[in-house]
């Protein structure tokens, strides 16, 4: 007998009877309330090599059993592994944690914004020094000397001279139209400019563009894109199930089976773009192909899921992959139109 273990057999949590290690009423089990140090570390140890064994043997399934954990989680065989909603909280959390730690993106989105501050000021100085060229007056005989050393000036402190954005934001409109449309509404009286949504959208977008400058937006919509995915994927997760629940059998599948599904689904996706992050961070050549390799794996592995969950036959099943990739990209595209129109507030 564990020395540790108490005589009597009722449990001090819920009073049953306790008839070996653990109460079959609460789980809990029946050790003496004072145990030793050598005890207390022995059962930590226990307890965390049994969770990182469940974890190991979750997360192995998970990546190269596709569709596994779903059927043993709806056929009651859970003991052995984590619950779908935990382990899609720890592998999404580590996901971001090493992506956001890494991409550096919001030091770049400073930094750009001193860039283009310094650009903008350099431009106002060179502008002004154009203006005592062009106003006409006249110096002493040593003029043509001075203009000489202006125009040098202006040279060398309007660095960007000639420069124009080639920045394209949503629905094809760039830098330069939103310019002429901000140039046009200036001449017009206030009472006839444009006052819709368009107008509000363009007055933002390019007070940001003029604020954070091309590289400094992009940097600015990427750090963005890196916060938003984690809320948007708690939208996305439902949507997914409710579209999985259109694609199959509603009277032999609940809504609830379909989340399971997703849950574990979305968690393999974290999974396998959490190894290309890592890998990408030690080999930067390899960061360009990594993506596209990292969602042709994803849908893949959508594939074998739905074959072995739902058991249909391949046929079918690669045409719900296609059907299923095609409007759940309709689903993202509009989460990020919704992120990328909000970067510019």
């Amino acid at each position: 007998m564990n020395p540790h273990l108490r005589e009597e057999k009722n449990c001090l949590n819920c009073g049953a009877y306790v008839e070996e290690r653990y109460c079959t009423h609460c789980g809990q089990e029946n050790i003496e309330i004072k145990e030793s140090f050598r005890h207390l570390i022995s059962h930590f140890f226990s307890d965390l090599t049994h969770y990182d064994s469940k974890l190991f043997t979750t997360l192995k399934d998970l990546l190269f059993k596709p569709g596994y954990l779903t059927n043993e989680y709806l056929a009651g065989k859970r003991a052995n592994y984590l619950h779908p909603i935990r382990m899609y909280v720890f592998v999404s959390f580590l996901y971001f944690l090493v992506t956001l730690s890494f991409n550096g993106l919001e030091n770049k989105t400073e930094e750009a914004i001193a860039q283009t501050a310094a650009k903008n000021t350099r431009r106002q100085i060179a502008d002004s020094l154009r203006n005592m060229l062009s106003s006409g007056e006249r110096y002493s005989s040593n003029g043509k000397i001075k203009d000489s050393v202006i125009k040098n000036i202006i040279g060398k402190v309007d660095t960007s001279s000639g420069h124009k954005f080639d920045f394209t934001f949503l629905f094809s409109v760039n830098y330069q139209d939103l310019v002429a449309f901000d140039s046009a509404q200036r001449l017009l009286p206030e009472q006839k400019r444009e006052k819709g949504l368009k107008s509000w959208m363009y007055h933002h977008w390019l007070n940001s563009i003029n604020l954070y400058g091309k590289k400094g937006t992009i940097f600015r919509v990427m750090d963005r894109t890196e916060h938003f995915i984690p809320k948007l994927m708690f939208i996305l997760l439902p949507l997914f199930a409710l579209l999985l629940k259109l694609f199959y059998n509603r009277k032999k599948y609940f809504y609830s089976d379909h989340v399971i599904f997703s849950l574990h689904f979305h968690t393999a996706v974290f999974l396998i773009f959490l190894i290309f992050s890592i890998i990408s961070l030690f080999f930067p050549a390899f960061a360009k192909d990594a993506q596209d390799f990292e969602f042709l794996l994803a849908i893949i592995y959508l594939g074998m899921a739905l074959r072995r969950t739902y058991g249909q036959s391949s046929f079918i099943t690669i045409m719900k992959v296609i059907g299923l990739t095609f409007l759940y990209s309709i689903l993202i595209l509009a989460g990020y139109i919704v992120l990328v129109i909000s970067s510019f507030f």
